[in-house]
C-alpha cells in the first residue's frame, strides 16, 4: 500500500469470541475463530495531486475484494526504540543487522500467552509494548513471488535482550502454527500482514476542481494463507 497520504490509522485485532454464561454467575469466553487484524485508514484532506492519483490508482488496482495487499500499522514501521531504522547496527555475533532475526520459536504458556524468542539480534536489543514482529515466507505454488505470505504479531510484554542477542517477548495474537511454517523469517522492519479491502466500508472522497481527492476511508481485514 502507499506510504503517504493518510491522516489517521486504526489497526487492531478483530476477535471472534462468544460469551459463555455459567450457572454460578461467571461468564466465560469461547474463541470461535483465530483473531485477525482489521484496519481503517483515514485519508488526508490535504493531499497533493500526485498522492491523490497514487491512492486512487492503488485502490482501483485492488479490484475491490479480489486482490491481496500488504497492510500494516503505519505509525510503527520500526520498533519504538529505533524509529529511524537499523542502519549501522550489528548482530551480537557479528555481521550487519537489517531487521531479521536469525531464528525464532514460539511457546504457549499455561495461561495461553504466546512467548516468542528471537535470536540473532544486536546485544541488549529492545522491543516494547506496541512493537510488531512480522513473519514472512514463500508459497512457491501460489503467485506473488518471493515472501508472498505474511503474518503479524504485536508485542504486549516487552523485554531487553541479553548480550548474546537473544530475547523473549509476549505477543498477541499467538502465531497460528498451522499456517506459519517453522522456517518463516521473523523480521522487525516494516512488518505487514496480508489483507483484503472491505468494499462495503471503503469510500474515497470526491475530487475537487483541482483534481485532488479530499479525504476518504480505506478499510481492510487480514487474510491468513499458508
Amino acid at each position: 500500500m502507499p506510504s503517504q497520504g493518510f491522516a489517521q490509522d486504526y489497526f487492531e485485532l478483530l476477535r471472534f469470541d462468544y460469551g459463555a454464561p455459567e450457572d454460578n454467575g461467571r461468564i466465560g469466553g469461547i474463541t470461535g475463530a483465530p483473531p485477525k487484524w482489521e484496519a481503517e485508514w483515514t485519508l488526508s484532506k490535504t493531499l497533493t495531486i500526485d498522492w491523490s492519483d497514487e491512492l486512487r490508482a492503488w485502490h482501483a488496482g485492488l479490484r475491490g475484494m479480489q486482490r491481496l495487499f500488504f497492510g500494516r500499522d503505519l505509525e510503527r514501521p520500526f520498533p519504538k526504540a529505533y524509529r529511524a531504522g537499523f542502519a549501522g547496527m550489528t548482530r551480537a555475533g557479528g555481521g550487519s543487522f537489517t531487521g531479521a532475526a536469525s531464528s525464532w520459536s514460539q511457546t504457549i504458556a499455561a495461561n495461553g500467552d504466546a512467548d516468542i524468542q528471537l535470536q540473532g539480534l544486536p546485544a541488549s536489543f529492545v522491543l516494547g509494548k506496541g512493537d510488531y514482529i512480522g513473519l514472512r515466507w514463500t508459497n512457491a505454488a501460489m503467485p506473488g513471488g518471493t515472501d508472498n505470505r505474511r503474518a503479524l504479531a504485536r508485542v504486549t510484554t516487552g523485554a531487553t535482550g541479553n548480550g548474546s542477542g537473544v530475547m523473549t517477548v509476549t505477543v498477541e495474537p499467538p502465531l497460528d502454527m498451522r499456517v506459519v511454517p517453522p522456517g518463516a523469517v521473523a523480521y522487525l522492519d516494516n512488518p505487514v500482514c496480508l489483507m483484503k479491502l472491505r468494499a462495503d466500508k471503503t469510500q474515497l472522497a470526491p475530487k475537487d476542481r483541482l483534481g485532488i481527492m479530499r479525504g476518504g476511508t480505506i478499510s481492510a481485514v487480514q487474510v491468513m494463507l499458508p
